[in-house]
Parts: C-alpha cells; sequence; structure tokens
C-alpha cells in the first residue's frame, strides 16, 4: 500500500464496526464517504462517522466506554489497546513496546479535519506539525531541535 493521504477514526458516539480510537488509512474519499484500509480489506464508511486528518497523530487515543464507564487507551502505532487508569502522560505500549504521549484532547486536531470540499493549507499544516512536536517535547522533557 502506499503512503495514505489521510487517516480516519470513528467518532465519539457512533455506532461503526470499527474500533473505537484506532486510526485507519483513507484508501479512498468522496463527499459522502470513506474507504478505509482494515485488515487489507476495504471497507465504506460514512464520512460523517469519521474524524479525518491528514496525517496520523503520535499520541494514545483515549476512549470511554459508555455503559460502563470504562477507559482504555489505544496505541498509536500498533491500535493495540490497554485500561487506562491514571493520569499518565506517556505511556509504552507492551506489543510494539513505543512509547508515546497520551492525548487528553484532540482539540488540537479539529483545525485540521478534512471536511468535504476543504483541504488544510500547508502553512495550517505546517503550524499543526510544530504544536505536536512542541506537545511531545513538553511530555517527554527535550528540547527540539532548532
Amino acid at each position: 500500500m502506499s503512503r495514505p493521504r489521510h487517516w480516519a477514526r470513528v467518532r465519539p458516539g457512533i455506532e461503526c464496526p470499527l474500533r473505537r480510537g484506532a486510526w485507519y488509512p483513507v484508501v479512498e474519499l468522496t463527499t459522502s464517504e470513506a474507504v478505509l484500509e482494515v485488515h487489507r480489506e476495504s471497507l465504506r464508511v460514512p464520512r460523517a462517522s469519521l474524524q479525518i486528518l491528514p496525517l496520523r497523530p503520535p499520541f494514545w487515543s483515549l476512549v470511554r466506554r459508555i455503559p460502563d464507564n470504562f477507559r482504555y487507551a489505544v496505541c498509536p502505532r500498533c491500535s493495540t489497546r490497554r485500561p487506562f487508569l491514571d493520569a499518565s502522560t506517556t505511556l509504552r505500549c507492551e506489543r510494539c513496546r513505543g512509547r508515546f504521549a497520551v492525548a487528553w484532547s484532540d482539540t488540537q486536531w479539529r483545525a485540521l479535519e478534512v471536511l468535504p470540499g476543504r483541504t488544510p493549507s500547508f502553512g495550517l499544516l505546517a503550524r499543526a506539525r510544530v504544536a505536536a512536536l512542541h506537545a511531545l517535547a513538553t511530555t517527554f522533557r527535550v528540547r527540539p531541535k532548532s
């Protein structure tokens, strides 16, 4: 598969056969639906059910199951789920061994959402990348290279 131009995940509160919090590569995008690659298969999903971004965020997604109020985190690299019980700023994935920051909010990603008829500008993408790198540097207490 070529490098995806967009990534998508299910919006909170939407009934869908996809795992909540996991990011999927977008194979095709129309005004009404997205075709996602799920386990090497194509799956058509209504676009309104998805949050679509031009990049795959490098943060753990936090998901809350409504019936039992159970929270879990989804690894940004391999989509493994794990219980989330504390206020950690970073988590290590037992499956892929990566250590990533926890996304306590997705507010910064909302400005980048790929909406029908709107493509984020290069400047907006560059600013989002800088903001993401700053958030990661702050979380891991490192200084970004100039």
